[in-house]
């Protein structure tokens, strides 16, 4: 097991650090302190590596385009219809930034923040540990927390992503995720993937993909995930993904995905302990993008796919959607996890 530190550069003012977690396997993944970034996770291939995330060699490019590529999202993941929500009792209005509604935590959530870290090494895994303490006035969201987001890989090829949160004096919201891209193949688009879904429903949405409340039954849509099925027929037939899974989640980690590659064997398991899953594949881009892995060429829609584990969105304004209430004083802690393995 390896922990390796590199100064890579400066951007936004801040001095951008990547640590390098390496397991005695040769998977390694990459982080970088600005935006509590996964920058890559790399599996051994041929006589190299083969990296399955979509990502780029230098911080300033997650910041070009609006695709959130990679990033650590919150306070709250997802969408919150208008900006408005009513926490302890008390009328929120909160930044707004996609549509009239607070997407991803606003212009000032997780990503936008370098961390501070510190590492640590046991038997078997490497972690680093990013840390930081957010104010109502930096994000906009009601009270102060400290913020840490831990990535952890271990000798089972397994990545382990766990968020927490210490609220301060008031009542606030806490639902993060991350938001990498995966093309686990060598061809530039989905076609070669298989994905697998423990989920039997979605959420219907409005024409600003605000739920509705209602539940919508995926048998006989190209929502149906329950067996394995290819990726890119599915999303040529749904017009692309931007659509929330329902998960029976009782706050135990269970395995929610399995995501595969027909062609390498390639295969990442995810499992989570919250209800929801969101499916995300950038089907249209507003800006030129060239991902690490196109050495120059320009990304295409649907190149990658995310798979965004967390609680349901807008849970805070649907009933029964969860609990993303963090109490003054109080303390919760999500934790997602990607299993590495291959077939061939």
């Amino acid at each position: 097991m390896d922990i390796l530190r590199k100064e890579l550069e400066q951007y936004d003012g801040h001095n951008v650090t990547q640590i390098t977690l390496v397991n005695d396997n040769g998977v390694e993944i990459s982080c970088l302190t600005m935006g509590a970034i996964w920058q890559s996770f790399k599996v051994p291939s041929g006589a190299g590596k083969k990296d399955l995330l979509l990502s780029f060699a230098e911080a300033k490019d997650y910041y070009a385009n609006a695709q959130n590529i990679c990033k650590a999202i919150g306070r709250v993941a997802g969408r919150i219809a208008d900006g408005k929500c009513e926490v302890a009792g008390q009328k929120v209005e909160l930044p707004t930034n996609e549509n009239g509604n607070t997407l991803h935590g606003g212009d000032h959530g997780f990503s936008t923040y370098n961390w501070n870290y510190t590492t640590s090494r046991n038997k078997d895994s490497v972690s680093v540990i990013f840390q930081k303490k957010i104010t109502e006035k930096m994000d906009g969201f009601p009270g102060n927390i400290l913020a840490t987001i831990i990535y952890t890989l271990n000798n089972n090829n397994k990545v382990t992503l766990t968020f927490s949160a210490l609220a301060g004096e008031k009542d606030t919201l806490f639902n993060p995720t991350n938001h990498v891209y995966f093309n686990l193949s060598e061809r530039k688009d989905l076609s070669s993937h298989e994905l697998k879904i423990a989920s039997d429903a979605t959420l219907e949405t409005n024409e600003k993909n605000i739920p509705t409340g209602r539940i919508k039954d995926v048998t006989g849509t190209p929502l149906d995930f329950r067996n394995f099925r290819n990726l890119k027929a599915a999303a040529d037939e749904n017009d692309g993904f931007d659509d929330a899974f329902v998960l029976a989640s009782d706050g135990k980690l269970t395995e929610i995905a399995t995501l595969r590659d027909e062609e390498s064997g390639r295969q990442v398991t995810i499992s989570s302990d919250r209800n929801g899953l969101v499916m995300y594949n950038m089907p249209a881009l507003d800006t030129t993008i060239k991902f690490t892995r196109d050495h120059g060429e320009e990304a295409i829609p649907g190149e990658g796919i995310a798979l965004e584990a967390q609680t349901l969105p807008d849970a805070i304004n649907q009933e029964n959607f969860g609990d993303i209430v963090l109490p003054k004083y109080g303390k919760r802690s999500y934790k997602i996890e990607f299993a590495y393995s291959k077939s061939k």
